[in-house]
C-alpha cells in the first residue's frame, strides 16, 4: 500500500504545477495588459499635451496677429494728431518734440509689422501676391523710406543701379519692398558712419522671366563669424553691447530670410566684425515690358545736389494744393521740400481719399502719384473730371511718377494730366512746374533778394491806419499773409490791378447774361478782397454770389454798380495810396490790448448764433462769429473749442463742427 501510495503521490502533485505554470503566464498577461493600459494612458497624455501644444500655438498666433491688427488704430491716431502738429505749429522746440514722436512711432509701426508677419509664416498664412510694378517706383520709394535717418547719421547712399534692367516687371511687389526696406533700414541702423550701397542688376531666365540680383552693403559693426549662422533667428539680437543703444525686435531678419525663400531665392550674408556687411538674394521676376530703366543713379544724384543747394523760388501762403501718393514716406519727403514755400498743403494716401476730400475742399492744383493699388493716379484723374459739382474739376493735375522712360511725356499728357514729374523729386523742377500751374494772382516770387533783407526794408512799407480809411484791415490781411508785410506788399499792389481785371471780366459776364459765369469771378473777387483785409467789399461781393448762385439775373445787374463803385472807389485810393509818401511812412506798432470778459450767458447765446450760422452753412457768418468770439478772454477750454471748430470749418466738416458747439451749449 505504501508503494502504491508512493507511486501515485506525485501524479496527484500534477495538477498543483500546471495551475503555478498558469498563474505565471496570468501574471505576464496582466502586466501585460497594465502595461498596454499604461502605453495608452501615456499616449493620451500626449496626445492631449500635444493638442494642448498646438491650441495655444494657435491662440499665440491668433493673439499677435489680433494684437497687431488692434495696435495699429491707436498708433495711426497718435501719428495722425502728431502731424497735424507738425504742419501746424511754428514753435521750433515743439516740432523737435513732434519729430521725435513721429521717429518713434515709424519704430513702432514696424515692430507691430514684422509680429503680424511673423505670425503669419508661423500658421502659414502667408502669400505671395503678384502683381505689375515699375523698378524705378520701386527704387524711390526705397531711397525716400531710409532718406531721413540718412540725413540725421550724415551717412552717403550709394546707387550701383543696372540702366539696362527691364523697368516694368510682375511678381509680389508688396514683399520685395518690405525685403529691401528691411535689409536697407538695418544697414542704416547699424552704420554709425560711412556709406550705404544699395545694388541691382540682373541676368536671363527661362519663359521671358529674370533674376533679380539684390544687395545691401555697409559700413557698420558687422557680425561675428560665430554668430553668422543664427543671425535669421527669430527675437535674436546678435552683439547686444554693440547694438544696445538700437532699436528693434530681432525679428526682422528672420521675417525677411522667410519670405526671401517664399519668394524662390535665398537670403545670403557676408560680414567682417567692425567692419561691415553685405546681405544679398536672387528671385525670379517676370518682364513686363523691357524698356530699360535708363540712368537712375545720374537721377538720383541730381535731386540730392539740388535739395543740398536748396533755396524756394517763390512763397504762396494763399495756395492750396493737394498731394496724393499711396506712400507715406513720399508724402512726408513732398511736404518737407516745399515748406519753405508756405503753401497750404493737405495729403491723401489713395485715389479714393483724394477724392473723399474734393469733396469737403476746394484745391488749385494736384500732384498725384501714378502707381497706386485700387484707383491708381490715371484712374483717379478721369475720376476727379468726371466728379460733378466738383470745384477742383478742371484744375491742373501733375503726375508724379518714377516712370521715367522714353515716352513717359507724352502717355501722360495723353491721359490728360497737365505735366509730370519723375521720381526722385527735384525741388527745382518741382517749384518751376508750381510756378507755371498754380494761379499768378497767388505766386510771390521771391527772386534772388535776401527774405529777411527784404523783410527789413518792408517795414516802413505799410501804414494800416491809411489803410483803415479806405476800408482795409491791415491787421487782418497781414494774418493771412502768415505776418510777412513783405508779401503782404506785394498782395496790395496785385490787388490793384485784380480790381480792374475782375471788374472788367464781370461787366462781360453782364452783358451776356451769364450769371454762372458772373458767379465764379465774383467768388474769386471775394476770396482776394478776403485776402487783403478788405472785408467791406468781400461781404458785398459775397451778395451777389449768392444771387448769382440763385440765377437772380434782375437782383444781380441791379446791385451790381454798387459793387462797381465800391471797387472803383478802392482802386482810386490805392493809386494815391502806393504812390504816395504816406507809404513810406513808418507802421505804427500794435498796443497790446486787454480784452474784455464774457459772461457764461453771453458766451452761450454768442455759441448759439455760431450754431445756427453752422447748420445754414453761412461761411462768412461762421468766421465772423468765430472772430467775435476771439475777441474776448476767454478759458484755455473755450479757446481750445473755438481752435477745433475753427479747424473743423475750414475742412468743411460742418457736422463735426456743430457736434463741438453742440456740447458746449
Amino acid at each position: 500500500m505504501s508503494h502504491e501510495t508512493n507511486h501515485h503521490a506525485p501524479e496527484e502533485k500534477g495538477p498543483e504545477k500546471k495551475s503555478g505554470f498558469t498563474s505565471k503566464l496570468e501574471k505576464q498577461a496582466v502586466s501585460l495588459l497594465l502595461a498596454k493600459d499604461e502605453l495608452e494612458k501615456k499616449n493620451i497624455e500626449l496626445e492631449n499635451a500635444m493638442l494642448d501644444a498646438r491650441k495655444a500655438t494657435r491662440a499665440r498666433d491668433l493673439f499677435l496677429a489680433n494684437m497687431s491688427h488692434e495696435l495699429r488704430t491707436p498708433i495711426n491716431t497718435i501719428l495722425g494728431l502728431n502731424e497735424l502738429i507738425l504742419r501746424e505749429s511754428q514753435d521750433e522746440t515743439i516740432r523737435g518734440y513732434a519729430l521725435d514722436i513721429k521717429q518713434a512711432g515709424g519704430i513702432l509701426v514696424s515692430l507691430v509689422s514684422d509680429i503680424l508677419d511673423f505670425s503669419k509664416i508661423q500658421s502659414g498664412k502667408m502669400e505671395i501676391v503678384e502683381g505689375t510694378y515699375d523698378i524705378s517706383s520701386l527704387l524711390n520709394d526705397l531711397i525716400n523710406s531710409i532718406s531721413i535717418p540718412l540725413r540725421k547719421k550724415k551717412l552717403r547712399l550709394a546707387l550701383e543701379i543696372a540702366p539696362d534692367i527691364p523697368y516694368k516687371l510682375s511678381g509680389d511687389e508688396i514683399h520685395l519692398r518690405q525685403i529691401i526696406g528691411n535689409l536697407l533700414s538695418n544697414a542704416v541702423k547699424y552704420t554709425k558712419t560711412g556709406t550705404v550701397t544699395m545694388r541691382l542688376s540682373w541676368k536671363e531666365a527661362e519663359d521671358d522671366r529674370i533674376i533679380l540680383e539684390f544687395s545691401v552693403e555697409d559700413t557698420g559693426i558687422g557680425v561675428k563669424e560665430k554668430d553668422i549662422a543664427r543671425i535669421f533667428e527669430t527675437f535674436n539680437r546678435l552683439d547686444m553691447e554693440a547694438s544696445s543703444t538700437e532699436e528693434g525686435s530681432g525679428l526682422g531678419l528672420a521675417v525677411t530670410n522667410h519670405l526671401v525663400k517664399m519668394m524662390g531665392g535665398i537670403l545670403e550674408v557676408k560680414s567682417e566684425y567692425g567692419k561691415g556687411s553685405v546681405f544679398s538674394f536672387e528671385i525670379p521676376q517676370k518682364v513686363i515690358n523691357r524698356e530699360p530703366l535708363g540712368d537712375f543713379q545720374e537721377q538720383y544724384n541730381r535731386s540730392v545736389k539740388n535739395s543740398i543747394s536748396y533755396r524756394e523760388k517763390f512763397i504762396a501762403p494763399l495756395a492750396k494744393i493737394l498731394v496724393v501718393d499711396d506712400n507715406a514716406m513720399n508724402l512726408a519727403v513732398a511736404q518737407d521740400l516745399l515748406r519753405k514755400t508756405k503753401l497750404q498743403i493737405d495729403v491723401a494716401s489713395s485715389g479714393e481719399e483724394c477724392l473723399e476730400m474734393l469733396k469737403r475742399k476746394a484745391y488749385h492744383l494736384i500732384c498725384m502719384d501714378h502707381m497706386m493699388p485700387v484707383m491708381d493716379g490715371v484712374q483717379t484723374l478721369h475720376a476727379i473730371r468726371d466728379m460733378e459739382g466738383n470745384p477742383s474739376r478742371n484744375i491742373p493735375i501733375i503726375a508724379l511718377t518714377a516712370n521715367a522712360v522714353v515716352g513717359a511725356k507724352e502717355y501722360y499728357l495723353n491721359a490728360g494730366f497737365e505735366d509730370y514729374l519723375s521720381k526722385p523729386i527735384e525741388p527745382e523742377k518741382l517749384e518751376d512746374m508750381l510756378i507755371t500751374y498754380l494761379p499768378k494772382e497767388l505766386v510771390y516770387l521771391t527772386g534772388e533778394t535776401n527774405n529777411s533783407a527784404a523783410e527789413e526794408e518792408s517795414l516802413h512799407a505799410i501804414n494800416e491806419e491809411s489803410l483803415i480809411d479806405m476800408g482795409i484791415n491791415a491787421a487782418q490781411g497781414l494774418k493771412y499773409m502768415g505776418g510777412s508785410r513783405f508779401l503782404y506788399e506785394q498782395v496790395l499792389r496785385d490787388f490793384r490791378e485784380i480790381l480792374l481785371e475782375k471788374e472788367e471780366q464781370l461787366k462781360v459776364m453782364l452783358s451776356k447774361e451769364d450769371v454762372s459765369g458772373y458767379a465764379i469771378i465774383v467768388h474769386a473777387l471775394k476770396g482776394n478782397a478776403r485776402n487783403v483785409g478788405a472785408d467791406e467789399l468781400a461781404d458785398e461781393a459775397f451778395e451777389l454770389e449768392k444771387k448769382s448762385k440763385a440765377g437772380s439775373l434782375e437782383e444781380v445787374e441791379v446791385r451790381s454798380p454798387i459793387l462797381f463803385s465800391m471797387m472803383h472807389t478802392l482802386g482810386e485810393n490805392l493809386d494815391r495810396y502806393l504812390t504816395s509818401d504816406v507809404f513810406a511812412k513808418e507802421m505804427p506798432k500794435e498796443e497790446t490790448k486787454t480784452k474784455d470778459s464774457i459772461s457764461d450767458e453771453e458766451w452761450k447765446e454768442k455759441l448759439q448764433v455760431l450754431n445756427t450760422r453752422l447748420d445754414d452753412f453761412d461761411g462768412d457768418g461762421i468766421a465772423q462769429s468765430i472772430q467775435e468770439l476771439k475777441q474776448f478772454a476767454l478759458s484755455e477750454d473755450k479757446q481750445k473749442l473755438l481752435r477745433i471748430c475753427e479747424k473743423a470749418v475750414n475742412d468743411f466738416a460742418y457736422d463735426v463742427a456743430m457736434d463741438i458747439v453742440s456740447s458746449a451749449l
